[in-house]
């Protein structure tokens, strides 16, 4: 159960770096915020979440399947979860030392919910989180739950976490509404500070897959 609830918190951690630091979808978002209105880039945050849990449907039955078939698997695939996260905090760290340009793209609010339902389930973001994040994760599955079940379960706290940390840049672009926050220096603490703790999480989970 320990195990279990420190996997859950670890989920949480990373989770929330990962989802807060600006990626293809906070970026539409944005957008949509800034260019068709608040109203409009809510109904983008339904569609984006829609569309990655469309993504974390179909990796939990594929990966669930493989851990049913080989639970030793699971150590694999945190050690990929734990790598993919080293690379990412890396790159976050490396960009936060030169002058970022970020493109909002712009959005004329039209369609915004489906849209984004393409933006949530083609977001790299989506199958590095929920193919190896949400997996390296989850810790002893219950004999009465199959694999599946609970990486479907498990899929629910980013995707919760998704839709909270969504909402608040809708709120952040719809407060400043200017898009030149979001480009230039105004955002290379949150690489910097959300690199260090992928990095730090990534060790974590590295130790946490060999013991």
């Amino acid at each position: 159960m320990t195990g279990n609830l420190q996997g859950i918190l670890g989920l949480v951690i990373t989770s929330s770096v990962l989802i807060a630091i600006p990626g293809p979808s906070i970026l539409f978002l944005v957008g949509q915020a800034l260019s068709a209105g608040k109203k409009n880039a809510l109904k983008g945050v339904a569609g984006n979440t829609i569309g990655m849990y469309s993504i974390a449907v179909l990796l939990s039955f594929g990966i669930g399947a493989v851990l049913m078939s080989s639970p030793q698997i699971l150590m694999i695939i945190r050690l990929i979860g734990a790598f993919v996260l080293l690379l990412i905090g890396w790159q976050y760290v490396r960009a936060s030392r030169i002058s970022m340009a970020m493109d909002v793209p712009a959005d004329k609010g039209h369609q915004s919910f489906f849209a984004d339902i393409i933006v949530g389930a083609a977001n790299p973001k989506s199958v590095i989180m929920f193919g190896t994040i949400v997996p390296g994760f989850t810790g002893e599955i219950p004999p009465e739950m199959s694999a599946t079940t609970v990486l479907l379960l498990m899929s629910l706290i980013p995707i919760a976490l998704g839709i909270v940390i969504d909402i608040i840049w809708v709120y952040t672009a719809h407060a400043v509404k200017s898009a030149s926050f979001f480009r230039g220096n105004s955002l290379r603490w949150f690489n910097l500070c959300g690199g260090i703790l992928m990095i730090l999480m990534a060790l974590l989970l590295a130790v946490a897959s060999v013991i």
